[in-house]
């Protein structure tokens, strides 16, 4: 019976040291991920979206008197499927940019998305901002 006691009251206190030890962890892990959690969200900021004739950074310009073709209505589809398009053959990126500069168009919204930039080694001759780079 004696021994029962004793074995009771060593198993008590081992179970006692796994929640101090238990409770040493969390604590420790708390003090650390809470403030990496807070600094995360501290670093995540809202990126504006590239809109035509938007402001900031990501600005799409057109220059003003460009006419806008047919096939390129309505804008929201021609934004969404102008790559396939691409792809398919129906025009090159050198026809495109007769119209719209890589630097202040295409790229702005490619480099939002995360697409590859466009580099037309022709668009210098048309865009004269682009013969500095």
């Amino acid at each position: 019976m004696i021994f029962k006691i004793h074995g009771t009251q060593m198993n008590a206190d081992f179970q006692d040291f796994k929640k101090e030890r238990r409770n040493i962890y969390l604590r420790i892990s708390a003090k650390i991920c809470v403030p990496l959690v807070f600094v995360g969200l501290l670093a995540c900021q809202q990126v504006q979206k590239p809109e035509l004739k938007g402001e900031g950074p990501l600005a799409v310009i057109v220059p003003r008197g460009t006419a806008t073709p047919e096939y390129h209505a309505p804008a929201a589809r021609w934004r969404i499927s102008h790559g396939q398009a691409i792809n398919r053959g129906d025009f090159t990126r050198r026809e495109c940019v007769l119209c719209h500069n890589p630097e202040t168009g295409c790229n702005q919204c490619h480099q939002y998305v995360g697409t590859p930039k466009i580099n037309v080694p022709e668009a210098s001759l048309y865009w004269a901002d682009l013969k500095n780079k």
